[in-house]
């Protein structure tokens, strides 16, 4: 066995230092850590210039592969089932209106004609990575901005499929008439491939793993990377993308039981190739050039997010959706997503992409989403300061969205009800506490800013409004005067704030019992004036205890004493 030299033990160390300190330095100052990984690659490539690095593109390569089995593990079909056609349409306008707008504008700016078709569609998408844990450490995955955002990144995730089919077509053929014809013979392959597979999945995959896992974990983790590879190299001889393959045999074998524990095996192995295809990304960059492109980029990237702002808000608002929804999906969205990379990264090995062109894309996309945290931290701030802005500059239009966009004409001045419930938030949370107080006849309104849902719950007899509850008119208007309790069941914390505040100034006797998703929350939630502060998990977690001491047999009174105790610890005694 030949022993490793201390040149290439070195390099080793120095590979793999760059990337761990500059997945540091971004934490540090609050930016993605796939920033921190392609600046490292960045400075890799200028110290490792002229030397053999063979094998680098070869750890990227197979990093790229297990990234997309990942995230096509992870894709959840149900997440578009949930907003039905709603969420397709307004994905399927945004990808389409935005990738025509910015193939347009590339041109206009100088890019070849295939340059800027996918130009135009990598700036077209989204971060799933990004906003997705934007997301889920906010504790918002089932709000309704949470849920729309995450199923249209979906959706965009799926349409790249098809894209990254039509590049494998190029650079194959010269004239339009021979790439036309590779095009549809890829097509027509894909097809027949997809098919066929898609019955295989169906009939042999859950068998197959379901049998091995029964033998042995080890034989499963096996099994998936063999699967894999069997994709790659299936799709590979037919002249097809591997990173393709890759994402289909992930979205496929996501459809089986063993889905979850292959992932948890799988993804560490993930972590470490996918940071080494970002380190890879970043030494293909000329650090040179960017540096003299950097003003132009910059601009260029503050175009693209204002863009994809107005597209994204603009859809939002037209399916009747509020402006407050519309403006918070759209600064989720405007940034260009690590999706963005991989397509350019396959255009560029297809010879379909030019030197020069990638390489400004692959900095404009760095500089979104070096941006996109900022904007997004601040999201609720800038809403407030845009109404304010209207209200002040542009009257009309904040009349527009205030009467015609954010609630519906009011039939009368005010509503005949008193010592009611106001519901603000009518979701999964909001509707059951309805349905409680509708047996035990306490009248109750209830406030909510999705019209769909609100349209939805007035046809079955809810007294409900269209608007948003933080609005301090509209608790008016739902005579927050007159009412003994406000429950708060909407998810994000800034709303929570806004409702309580506004809440306590009409009525300082009201009784406000406020949901949170985050115990660092429950404190805040107290001092604003919440008199219950309630953390949904914190309650399902005493249910669990009670029923399992139930079954061991301890006394209820015993039950009730570790409830208490566990509720002083927890801070909601």
């Amino acid at each position: 066995m030949t022993e490793l030299e201390l040149p290439l033990i070195l390099n080793l160390i120095v590979f793999i230092a760059l990337p761990f300190v500059g997945g540091l330095l971004a934490t540090r100052f609050k930016l993605p850590r796939m920033i921190g990984y392609i600046v490292s690659g960045i400075v890799l490539g200028i110290l490792i210039q002229g030397e053999s690095t063979e094998f680098l593109p070869i750890v990227g390569n197979f990093g790229l592969i297990l990234l997309l089995f990942t995230i096509g593990l992870e894709i959840n079909i149900d997440m578009l089932k949930r907003f039905g056609k709603t969420v397709s349409i307004i994905g399927l306008l945004q990808v389409g209106i935005s990738w025509l707008l910015f193939s347009l504008v590339t041109s206009v700016l100088g890019f070849e004609r295939l340059d800027a078709a996918i130009l135009g569609f990598a700036f077209a998408l989204s971060s799933t990575a990004l906003v997705s844990k934007m997301i889920q450490d906010k504790g918002e995955e089932n709000s309704l901005i949470g849920g729309m955002s995450l199923g249209i990144l979906l959706l965009q995730d799926i349409i790249v499929i098809p894209f990254m089919i039509l590049l494998s077509s190029f650079g194959q053929s010269t004239g339009v008439i021979a790439i036309i014809l590779d095009i549809l013979i890829s097509f027509a392959k894909t097809g027949i491939i997809l098919g066929l597979i898609y019955i295989f999945a169906q009939r042999v995959v859950p068998v197959v793993l379901a049998r091995v896992a029964a033998v042995s974990r080890e034989l499963l983790n096996l099994m998936t990377v063999l699967s894999i590879f069997i994709f790659v190299a299936l799709f590979s001889y037919l002249g097809l993308s591997p990173a393709i393959a890759a994402f289909v045999a992930g979205i496929l074998i996501g459809g089986t039981l063993e889905h979850y524990q292959i992932f948890s095996q799988i993804r560490p192995l993930r972590d470490i190739f996918m940071i080494l295809f970002f380190v890879f990304l970043g030494a293909t960059i000329d650090i040179t050039q960017s540096v003299a492109i950097f003003p132009k980029a910059l601009s260029f990237v503050l175009f693209v997010m204002t863009i994809k702002f107005v597209i994204i808000a603009g859809l939002f608002v037209y399916f009747r959706f509020h402006s407050r929804t519309a403006f918070t999906s759209g600064v989720l969205l405007s940034q260009v997503g690590e999706f963005a990379f991989i397509v350019l990264h396959q255009a560029h090995i297809a010879g379909a992409l030019s030197e020069d062109t990638y390489l400004f894309a692959i900095v404009s996309t760095l500089l979104t989403i070096a941006l996109s945290p900022v904007f997004m931290e601040r999201k609720d701030k800038m809403y407030l300061g845009t109404r304010k802005f209207l209200k002040k500059h542009l009257p009309a239009f904040e009349r527009y969205l205030t009467y015609r966009v954010d609630r519906e004409p009011a039939h009368i001045d005010t509503l005949n009800i008193k010592d009611h419930v106001i519901v603000c938030g009518y979701g999964r949370v909001g509707s059951y506490i309805g349905r409680a107080l509708t047996m035990a006849q306490i009248p109750f309104i209830a406030i909510d800013f999705n019209y769909h849902s609100v349209e939805a719950q007035r046809r079955k007899g809810i007294n409900i409004i269209y608007g948003d509850p933080t609005d301090i008119d509209i608790l008016d208007f739902a005579q927050a005067e007159y009412a003994t309790a406000l429950i708060s069941a909407v998810p994000d914390e800034f709303s929570q704030e806004m409702i309580i505040l506004n809440a306590k100034m009409l009525n300082s006797k009201i009784t406000v019992l406020s949901r949170v998703s985050l115990e660092k929350n429950q404190e805040r939630m107290k001092d604003l004036g919440a008199e219950v502060v309630i953390q949904p998990e914190f309650e399902a977690a005493l249910s669990i205890v009670r029923k399992i001491l139930l079954g061991y047999n301890v006394s209820r009174k015993d039950i009730v004493g570790k409830i208490k105790r566990l509720k002083l610890e927890h801070g909601m005694a």
